[in-house]
């Protein structure tokens, strides 16, 4: 069972969220574009393992996505973790092009690509860092005492992964996505004590669930931006023109033309993720370029917004979906 599944993170929305709202010359957009880029890559890298694990037993297995923990005083992060009766499961998955190189001495990893050859984090010491800090957490949370295993899964038909001569003890925990199932099937074949009944198991979900605490990420701070380098407005849809204009009902487009009754959603939105996660009716109008009080409420009483407070001293917060 998916409990967690794999979706785009709050990380990349706001990258393309910033990617909107600053101006085309602007000096951080190659940085920009380059981590973005990054991100987008190991997305699509652990996205493509959806597949691989639907063709384990649903009713066997609670798999989550991207599930963020804290022990003591630092979080720690699992691309996914398995669970079932008998053992856990860390997976570290990268999608990078090139030739992965384990060397035997000092565990250092390098990716050698046509661009440059550099030095990476050992991505199987990473997911054996998670594990030992999962086995923590799990007991400090009085779950039963799993044996946790743990792999590096390569999702990119593009590279190549090489050891040093006398290293090959590194492959067990390695693996390409195409065989991870292959893979957990022989962890299965020797873990076959099952821990805890399938009832118990089930019950692990939400308290792991509620402890799952996303990172936050500033984005303007990262990139050392102010309010004033953030373009306001409604995007045409079409040929993203800022800004268009609003008339009874409809935003039009005085570049090409366009209309729409529903662009300004994603300026709310981008609102929500570049400046602050709430918004009021006269910060709405600032943003979307709109004069009135009684369209800027009309607008946010469309979208049906959480909010708290009464008449002018209303907040409204984003769609749990929408973030």
């Amino acid at each position: 069972m998916i409990v967690k599944e794999c979706k785009v993170s709050l990380r990349i929305q706001k990258y393309e969220a910033l990617g909107r709202r600053i101006v085309a010359n602007h000096p951080i957009r190659p940085i920009l574009a380059d981590e973005y880029h990054n991100w987008m890559a190991g997305y699509k890298g652990e996205k493509s393992l959806e597949y691989h694990l639907s063709m384990l037993p649903e009713e066997k297995y609670l798999i989550f996505h991207n599930i963020r923990l804290l022990l003591g005083k630092y979080y720690f992060q699992m691309d996914y973790l398995l669970l079932c009766a008998a053992f856990g499961l860390v997976l570290e998955v990268k999608n990078r092009k090139g030739t992965y190189l384990f060397e035997k001495y000092l565990n250092q990893v390098s990716l050698k690509t046509t661009e440059k050859d550099e030095r990476i984090k050992n991505p199987v010491l990473q997911a054996k860092l998670q594990a030992t800090k999962l086995k923590k957490w799990l007991t400090k949370h009085n779950f039963p005492a799993f044996p946790i295993h743990y792999l590096f899964v390569n999702s990119n038909n593009r590279a190549i992964i090489r050891t040093d001569p006398g290293n090959e003890e590194i492959l067990r925990n390695i693996c390409n996505s195409e065989s991870l199932v292959e893979k957990i099937t022989h962890i299965e074949s020797f873990e076959k004590k099952e821990m805890v009944d399938t009832k118990t198991l089930r019950k692990m979900k939400r308290p792991i669930l509620s402890s799952d605490t996303p990172e936050t990420f500033d984005i303007l701070k990262h990139f050392l931006l102010s309010l004033h380098d953030i373009l306001t407005g409604v995007q045409c849809p079409d040929c993203g023109f800022l800004s268009m204009n609003y008339k009874y009902g409809i935003w039009s487009c005085p570049n090409c033309q366009c209309h729409s009754k529903t662009a300004h959603i994603q300026a709310i939105r981008d609102y929500f993720l570049l400046i602050k996660p709430s918004i009021t009716n006269s910060e709405l109008r600032e943003f979307l370029h709109v004069d009135s009080p009684r369209v800027a409420n009309k607008i946010l009483r469309q979208l049906n917004l959480p909010s708290e407070g009464t008449f002018k001293g209303r907040i409204y917060f984003p769609k749990a979906e929408w973030l």
